[in-house]
């Protein structure tokens, strides 16, 4: 007979067990873990509530959420050494993941740029650009600017939208036109402009408007 999967702890399992590596009594762990995921629902949500200080989790004990914190740094680093493995481009669901946690329960707009090299691999990733809930201001001589300084060849566009909504607007669309417009003056490549809701990442490549 063929063996069954091994199930891994789910998200409200896992906070608890955090919250008692962190000096919570068991029962506590729990309880808490229970009333942070109904506030919540996700423990990346939690684990980016504590990076930001808000909410109840500011809540914590100091403790608990350093390693939080600590927990969500480190899920980062993995996700970065998976990515700088080999192509970026074809590990999408990787590079999806990663800036989904990344950026999704962000409160206010930012620009990321993936940096790549020639044979699309991982040679930086940066923010460019920080600002409100429906705008991030971009300097596109910036961005490519900083592609030159890494010896990059091309790089991928990232920017969240804290409303959920995938879809780029208008700005969006003008804003992408001019920062390719830029690379291509000096032989960079655009390869994607990702845009990070609540739910999903949408591709402006694959969603044919780049």
């Amino acid at each position: 007979m063929p063996q069954a999967k091994a199930v891994g702890p789910d998200d409200r399992q896992c906070l608890a067990a955090l919250l008692g590596a962190a000096g919570m009594a068991q029962a506590q762990a729990i309880e808490q873990a229970e009333s942070l995921m109904g506030e919540y629902a996700t423990l990346s949500a939690v684990l980016a509530a504590a990076a930001q200080h808000e909410g109840s989790v500011s809540l914590l004990p100091e403790a608990a959420r350093v390693l939080l914190i600590l927990a969500r740094e480190s899920a980062f680093r993995l996700h970065r050494a998976r990515l700088q493995q080999g192509s970026v481009l074809l590990e999408r669901p990787a590079l999806n993941a990663y800036l989904s946690a990344l950026m999704a329960h962000e409160k206010t707009e930012q620009m990321r740029v993936v940096f790549l090299d020639a044979a699309n691999r991982l040679v930086g990733e940066e923010v460019m650009g920080r600002g409100t809930v429906d705008h991030a201001p971009v300097y596109p001589r910036e961005i490519v600017r900083r592609a030159l300084a890494l010896r990059a060849r091309g790089f991928v566009l990232v920017h969240n939208h804290p409303s959920g909504d995938v879809m780029p607007s208008a700005e969006d669309m003008s804003m992408t036109a001019q920062i390719i417009a830029a690379a291509r003056v000096v032989g960079l490549h655009v390869a994607d402009h990702l845009i990070v809701g609540r739910e999903r990442v949408l591709s402006m490549k694959e969603a044919g408007l780049l």
